[in-house]
């Protein structure tokens, strides 16, 4: 693979330098092959999922072992698609950026050669339309995304309407890319487009818009075009609102799209001014100067007085302070801000002073009524009130640069605390209080001090973080393993379900469905559907039901009796490994000898012969539908079995909880698909729902794992244990009752700031 080297484009670009735009160039590719590899890993497991469903609809055997086939195909070939999807991805790239001819931007082998039969060429034909599809699709659904990117992208590549070569991280280059990685499908064109369909529905829709936007909001904030308006429809979610919201919030800030205004707090400033006509918000006493910065006069006095009152020296401080008390000032869950507002010690504080305390007061309102955050975690925080305060009236950058340090530390601390749950977790409610500490007892006009302190925190959290991840992944296996016996278990039943369709007698097919059942389970588990032993007991299988068929011929009947040595010998060694009562067995033995014995004596005739004097009829489902005219059935004897199972539990062949064996899937009710739905399809891995338990305790989970087999949603708790596992319809049926919510995973500051904006509009 060409690898190409992006400073070759060292053409100088105004207000952007080369090396700038070289830097950008590669980080919006590592952001696409990043986030469209993860969807496409995603994506892969649900192919399986739905080529299984397929099979089970399938209208004959044929069909069926298409689909089948074509499982066993994408198992294997799952990896190298996986690989050569990020492979394509960057040669698509590199192509682009060398800006080849639009004959060489073709991938080879997107066309058929002239030569080729005429059906090759009709499968290409409908490769190239299924892509042609996908592409259209997206111009449209990312129209309003997708035309600032290319000018954005254009621009990067001294190339402003993209005139000599695609937008490389354009949809026609992505979708082309997975049709390269997809390759040559042995199962043929159906099976090919059937995974492309499922491409275009969990990457192309669910994927691209997001990728485009991120995308974007990346160059606009490393100040690549920022001037580009374009309307973008969006969610009602916190998040949006928070960016979107906060953008056009005052008439005279001029806002990019998906990007904060640039001066926040002059964007409160007005707000405010509408919002109160004639005064001043907060019912601040004005006498000082227009303050820039601490007001001087009053101004140093106050932030004297703010630090005693931090410290929890309010004895110290002169004059008198109405209802501000230590106790006020410890707790945290109150407004200490309209406390002091409404005391005497403001005095006469500057105009913009005066603005910032309220600012700041508004802020811990929100704060202080934020369900997300838990109640212990929130006091903690709530008692970074006053010193929030003074790094405001210090440094007015605090409210419109995200990076500043102090707004950064607010929002880490509110991050963590997300996911705190109670008791169990002190080591991150004493890593908070001790930051929150240091603050109050340090803190006098040093913002560097929050710089140190943010150090210190994501230093402890990403130390939290990899022993999580380690537990995170052992709990996703714990999952998978019992995933992994139900799909046994489905496939099983299906091989056992299609021998027993055909006339066999009542007591061979009771041993298929009682004991060779268990065998064939045992085998997927432990061996795998590729192995020998697995395709061996397929096939004595297939050689019992074959053996109990009316003999037509002479050398066919010579062919039974060739069989049944080695027959019996695999029934033995078979039933000895799932531990079959030996006078069951044997009993089994007695009923197969005399079904032989009269097929090998007998004149050929069209009616099956067997130890039964008349057949039962071919019912539906043979594996539940047990015939029991005058034979009992044997039971299964699932003691046995399980601990079998559990033998290769503790020997590390499956990680499974537990194991109940003969479960079927219960969530047989239809799926509504409702709002409810569609936001438990939209959740990412990462994001916190709150459930509420049947005592009626919240426990926070983060979403972890979400299953390409079956669709289980894992939950894990902050430390990486699982909390909770639900399937899409019983999690949308937990949002609908409001026993579940989904906690909004936007920075704390970005949301305080969003509900200020929109109470302020409202008011004006």
């Amino acid at each position: 693979m060409n690898i190409v080297q992006l400073n070759e484009f060292e053409k100088a670009r105004k207000g952007l330098s080369s090396q700038e735009a070289v830097g950008l160039l590669r980080e919006c590719r590592e952001v696409t092959i990043r986030q469209l590899s993860a969807a496409l890993v995603r994506m892969m497991g649900k192919v399986d999922d739905a080529l299984f469903e397929l099979a089970e609809k399938a209208e004959n055997n044929s069909v069926q072992s298409l689909y089948f086939d074509a499982m066993r195909e994408v198992r294997l070939k799952r990896a190298s698609m996986e690989i050569g999807f990020k492979a394509q991805l960057m040669e698509g790239f590199n192509r682009e950026i060398r800006k080849e001819s639009d004959s060489a931007d073709t991938a080879p082998a997107a066309s058929p050669r002239m030569n080729e039969m005429d059906l090759v060429e009709h499968d290409a034909l409908e490769e190239t339309l299924a892509v042609a599809n996908m592409v259209s699709k997206v111009d449209v659904s990312c129209k309003e995304e997708l035309g600032p990117l290319n000018r954005r992208i254009g621009y990067l590549l001294n190339d402003p309407e993209l005139v000599r070569a695609k937008n490389p991280i354009g949809p026609e280059v992505i979708c082309n890319a997975f049709r390269e990685a997809c390759g040559d499908v042995e199962s043929g064109i159906k099976v090919k487009l059937i995974i492309m369909k499922l491409f275009d529905r969990y990457v192309v829709s669910e994927e691209m818009l997001l990728l485009y936007r991120d995308i974007n909001r990346l160059l606009i904030e490393r100040g690549v075009l920022p001037e580009l308006r374009h309307e973008v429809k969006r969610t009602g979610s916190t998040r949006s609102r928070a960016q979107a919201g906060a953008a056009s919030a005052a008439g005279g800030v001029n806002t990019p799209e998906g990007a904060a205004p640039k001066d926040v707090f002059a964007t409160l400033q007005q707000l405010m001014f509408r919002a109160v006509p004639g005064g001043v918000p907060g019912g601040i006493v004005l006498g000082g100067p227009a303050g820039n910065g601490m007001g001087m006069g009053g101004g140093a006095g106050f932030m004297q007085t703010l630090t005693q009152l931090q410290q929890g020296n309010s004895e110290l401080v002169a004059g008198g302070i109405g209802n501000l008390s230590n106790v006020d000032l410890m707790s945290g869950s109150v407004n200490v801000i309209r406390n002091i507002q409404s005391s005497g010690i403001v005095g006469n504080v500057g105009a913009a002073d005066g603005m910032i305390i309220d600012v700041v007061a508004m802020l811990f309102d929100y704060i202080l009524d934020d369900a997300d955050i838990p109640p212990a975690m929130k006091a903690l925080i709530g008692r970074l009130q006053i010193p929030v305060l003074k790094v405001g009236m210090l440094d007015k950058s605090f409210f419109s640069r995200k990076a500043h340090p102090a707004r950064r530390l607010l929002n880490v601390l509110a991050e963590a605390a997300v996911g705190w749950n109670g008791e169990q977790d002190q080591a991150l409610y004493k890593q908070i209080e001790s930051v929150v500490q240091r603050v109050l007892i340090e803190f006098e006009s040093d913002v560097g001090l929050f710089a140190v302190l943010l150090e210190d925190v994501e230093e402890f959290l990403a130390k939290e973080r990899q022993k999580a991840v380690h537990l995170e992944e052992q709990s996703a296996r714990m999952v998978q393993g019992k995933e992994r016996l139900r799909m046994a278990k489905q496939r099983v039943r299906i091989e056992v379900e299609r021998r027993c369709q055909t006339a066999i007698p009542k007591f061979a097919r009771q041993f298929l469905v009682s004991y060779w059942q268990n065998l064939l389970l045992v085998t997927f588990v432990k061996e795998g559907e590729e192995s020998i032993a697995w395709k061996r007991n397929l096939t004595t299988m297939d050689n019992l039901v074959w053996s109990l068929q009316a003999k037509n011929s002479a050398l066919e009947r010579d062919r039974l009796v060739k069989l049944l040595p080695s027959l019996l010998r695999l029934l033995r060694e078979g039933m000895a490994l799932v531990s079959m009562r030996e006078d069951d067995f044997q009993a089994f033995l007695e009923q197969l000898a005399s079904a032989h014995a009269a097929i090998v004596n007998a004149v050929p005739r069209e009616a099956g012969v067997s130890g039964d004097s008349v057949m039962p009829p071919v019912v539906d489902d043979p594996l539940t539908a047990m015939v029991a005219e005058d034979v009992e059935p044997v039971q299964e004897d699932k003691t046995v079995t399980t601990a079998t199972i559990h033998r290769l539990v503790e020997t590390g062949a499956i990680d499974v909880e537990e194991i109940t064996l003969g479960d079927e899937d219960n969530d047989s009710q239809q799926l509504v698909e409702d709002e409810f739905v569609e936001r438990v399809r939209g959740l990412k891995q990462g994001m916190w729902v709150e459930f509420t338990q049947d005592d009626g305790s919240n426990l926070r989970a983060k979403l972890t794992w979400v299953s390409p087999v079956t669709g289980v949603y894992l939950f894990t708790n902050r430390q990486g244990l699982k909390a909770c596992d639900k399937t899409l319809q019983g999690l949308a049926a937990e949002l609908r009752r409001g026993s579940a919510r989904v906690l909004d995973d936007a920075p704390l500051f970005d949301r305080a700031v969003s509900s200020m904006i929109d109470g302020l509009r409202k008011q004006a």
